[in-house]
């Protein structure tokens, strides 16, 4: 249930104390609380840390507390952009240089990029909306299907 902060309990409550006939209580009490929380009584991003659990894996469980899901293009799940070499013949896996700069967002990785966004921002004006670095978002249907396609059935 996404809700602004705090209504999301109130909602939940109301709809608990209602009794629907067919709805299970203790997953109406989790769905009140927020992705957040729910992360951190995982304990998943320890067990990642310690290990026992791969990055596939721990990536695939934060795209389901964020509400991301196969069952929706719109919310498909991501995965960071980690390569940065895409000249080379073999992939260093032992050079920094083979991966991005996970600290920067992906419009920022060289200073021409960096400098273009800025640039947008700066000169973006509106009343109502404010200023953004990226206009589109990185998970739509479209950009899901254009790499679906490629995929053997």
């Amino acid at each position: 249930l996404d809700f602004p902060p705090g209504m999301r309990e109130r909602v939940v409550a109301k709809i608990v104390y209602a009794q629907p006939p067919h709805a299970d209580s203790s997953l109406l009490r989790t769905a009140a609380r927020s992705p957040e929380y729910l992360l951190r009584k995982s304990g998943l991003t320890d067990k990642w840390l310690r290990r026992e659990i791969s990055n596939f894996e721990y990536l695939m469980h934060l795209n389901t507390y964020a509400g991301r899901t196969y069952n929706d293009l719109n919310q498909y799940p991501v995965f960071p952009w980690i390569i940065a070499d895409y000249t080379s013949e073999l992939l260093d896996l032992s050079s920094p240089a083979t991966f991005r700069d996970l600290s920067k967002p992906i419009g920022a990785l060289n200073s021409e990029r960096l400098e273009h966004f800025q640039m947008l921002f700066d000169n973006f004006v509106d009343e109502k909306i404010p200023p953004f670095f990226y206009g589109s978002h990185y998970s739509s249907a479209g950009s899901v299907l254009h790499y679906l396609i490629r995929l053997e059935p």
